[in-house]
């Protein structure tokens, strides 16, 4: 599924997007809510704007502290021993991450209001900090949680979920070839071909023309044995004989058919390693 794909190549900007839009959605009900309750008389007491500054800008401030936040989840994963030294880090952590949210919450604020040409009043520094520090703990602890078990559904669960869905390997094509249809086993190919919209699959000693692309081919036949050795040619791991390089970087795969096929510098790499793998 194309989900879990994208899951598991971008994991931690998936989780970061997941956040963002819970605290938008979050602090936006919560706007209304602060701006509904501060005008209950009937009587306005704060315009319509100002909650949404005060609940947007404690949310860009968190957003600004993520990634640290994600770099001390990392470094420090929950464990069965050490417990009491996890607790102190973890407090730590959440008192300098409350520190930095309210610095940064409180100077997007006066950012706000100047510009607008009013003036922001905090309050009593110490004790809107504790306030505000309470809340932190609990924002520390959710997006820890979070963290740790999109980590544990990624590996366990997101893993599980792809092995169910992955197709079965491909062991055989069926081509038509002047009128006929042939089946070509896949282990018996030592080398494939690009022609076009074909691919020329050499097997035996017989050429059969398949439609495919060969790069469209290569990615289906990765755990197959078939190893991309230049723009037109890919061969199969097993039916390599030897290897000789050239001066010019590139090299010429003798395979046991007899065949030999050019080496491209350009996946001469990537080639070397499977190479080696193989002896």
């Amino acid at each position: 599924m194309w989900i879990t794909k994208i899951i598991k190549q971008h994991t931690t900007w998936c989780g970061y997007a997941a956040i963002v839009l819970y605290v938008l959605i979050n602090n936006t009900i919560n706007a209304f809510s602060t701006w509904t309750e501060h005008n209950r008389s009937g009587t306005p007491v704060i315009q319509l704007w100002e909650p949404f500054v005060w609940q947007y800008s404690s949310a860009l401030s968190l957003f600004l502290l993520l990634p640290a936040l994600f770099i001390v989840f990392k470094r420090f994963p929950p464990r069965a021993t050490g417990i009491l030294k996890q607790i102190t880090i973890h407090i730590s952590a959440s008192f300098l991450f409350s520190i930095c949210h309210v610095l940064l919450m409180v100077l997007c604020r006066h950012g706000v209001y100047t510009l607008i040409g009013r003036s922001y009043d905090f309050g009593n520094y110490s004790t809107e900090f504790i306030y505000e520090w309470r809340k932190d703990v609990l924002t520390y602890i959710s997006i820890l949680a979070c963290y740790h078990c999109a980590k544990w559904i990624i590996s366990t669960q997101l893993k599980a979920l792809e092995h169910q869905e992955s197709p079965a390997p491909i062991t055989q094509f069926i081509v038509k070839k002047q009128g006929s249809e042939y089946q070509v086993k896949v282990a018996d190919i030592q080398w494939y071909e690009a022609c076009g919209n074909y691919v020329n699959l050499h097997s035996r000693g017989r050429v059969y023309p398949l439609r495919h692309t060969l790069n469209r081919l290569c990615s289906e036949l990765e755990h197959s044995h078939v190893t991309r050795v230049h723009r037109s040619f890919a061969i199969n791991d097993q039916a390599i004989r030897s290897v000789r390089y050239t001066s010019s970087g590139d090299g010429v795969i003798t395979l046991t058919s007899g065949d030999e096929i050019n080496l491209s510098r350009r996946y001469k790499e990537d080639f070397r390693k499977i190479y080696k793998a193989s002896l």
